[in-house]
């Protein structure tokens, strides 16, 4: 069968502009970075095509180095794109060096045809493999399955890339001119056809991925604060609290209430209480440690729980957070936040988390009826009380 490289990339035109315009009916325009850049990417390839078409009815040299600029830029944004679902990839640097150079060489190379058809072909192909190296790079938690079927597409476009640029600038007798019906033109485009429709299908399971961490998170998150809400704070807390008793490890709640909370709304309005509890969510983030779980329990309260922490940790940790609650408020003005908090230590038959919560609930309560300002605390199955003086 007879295939005219011409039409062949004509219809390569057609669908990569299809699927660079469905793309965002697709994913809708409220999309994410990576989502965005790859629908970027998309476009800049349709350009690309079109471009490199139309350049031998108007000047090759200039047209054609555009294209190719074009063409290496839309690879450069889905190796961005990459970087933003997987994580951090080596080769940043090498991939825009090579947005810069392709064209740069092209241009420059453009009068003797081996030199410039074997090392666009050999830089394409080295673009080609650092994004090979991206997909194939670790990532925890990132499903294997597209990462695979995009690897595999780039590489089968690397190795006719490479094909091509070996028969230009060694065996140019055999490969004349890029659009010439040579064997190796048709499997580049075949191959170009082919990788188009499985990395547009990887790329969305990876969107598809992306979007469903993201309702996950939303799903574990309060909207406001940004911590954990108050049931998969539960959800997580039984697992410490699991792991506490069964290596008889100490394990200590604190449950904290913003003092006055009302009052704050009531003088300021509801944007005032909001900041309110962004700043003591801010502290909490700034005073626990890495194996601390933090969580809006509701309203203006919040729970903090300790893994391997005594009494006395609990105390220091309530020292901090009030120390930086008033180093906030100096330093930007504002009217200092104050609360009240009860703190609970795991006790022998301590299983759940309900006993934990009951006695920490009862110590807030404690500090709020003693005047607020200050911290109540369970230790030996007494209620214990002790009060800060940080008055600004």
């Amino acid at each position: 069968m007879n295939l005219d490289i011409q039409t062949i990339l004509v219809v390569l035109l057609a669908n990569v502009w299809a699927t660079a315009l469905a793309l965002p009916l697709l994913m809708g325009w409220q999309v994410s970075s990576a989502a965005r850049l790859f629908q970027g990417s998309m476009v800049l390839q349709g350009m690309s095509w079109a471009v490199f078409l139309i350049a031998p009815k108007l000047h090759d040299r200039a047209l054609t180095s555009v294209a190719l600029g074009l063409l290496a830029l839309s690879f450069a944004m889905l190796w961005s794109a990459l970087q933003h679902w997987l994580g951090p990839r080596p080769g940043q640097r090498l991939m825009w060096a090579l947005v810069a150079a392709i064209p740069a060489v092209y241009f420059l190379t453009y009068p003797s045809y081996p030199v410039r058809v074997g090392t666009s072909n050999a830089l394409y192909a080295l673009q080609m493999l650092t994004i090979c190296v991206a997909l194939a790079w670790p990532a925890a938690h990132i499903g294997r399955r597209w990462r695979g079927l995009v690897l595999a597409s780039f590489a089968a476009l690397m190795v006719v890339t490479l094909w091509r640029g070996v028969l230009g600038a060694f065996f140019t007798d055999a490969y004349p001119f890029y659009r010439a019906t040579h064997p190796v033109n048709v499997a580049a485009v075949f191959f170009n056809h082919v990788a188009l429709s499985l990395c547009t299908l990887g790329l969305l399971a990876a969107w598809r991925e992306e979007a469903e961490r993201e309702l996950r998170r939303q799903a574990q998150t309060d909207g406001l604060t940004g911590l954990l809400n108050r049931q998969a704070f539960l959800e997580r807390a039984h697992t410490l609290l699991a792991h506490a008793v069964r290596y008889d490890e100490p394990l200590t709640l604190l449950m904290l209430d913003i003092d006055y909370f009302k009052r704050i709304n009531d003088r300021h309005g509801h944007a005032a209480g909001d900041a309110a509890l962004q700043t003591v969510s801010q502290g909490l983030r700034a005073c626990t440690r890495g194996g601390d779980l933090v969580c809006r329990y509701g309203g203006e309260e919040f729970c903090v729980l300790m893994s391997r922490a005594s009494a006395a940790d609990a105390l220091r940790f309530d020292e901090r957070l009030r120390g930086w609650l008033v180093k906030f408020a100096r330093d930007t003005g504002s009217e200092l936040i104050d609360y009240s908090a009860g703190i609970a230590v795991r006790q022998p038959d301590d299983h759940t988390m309900d006993a934990l919560l009951l006695r920490a609930d009862a110590a807030l309560y404690q500090a709020k009826a003693a005047g607020r300002g200050r911290l109540a605390g369970n230790t030996d199955g007494e209620q214990k009380e002790l009060s800060f003086d940080l008055a600004m």
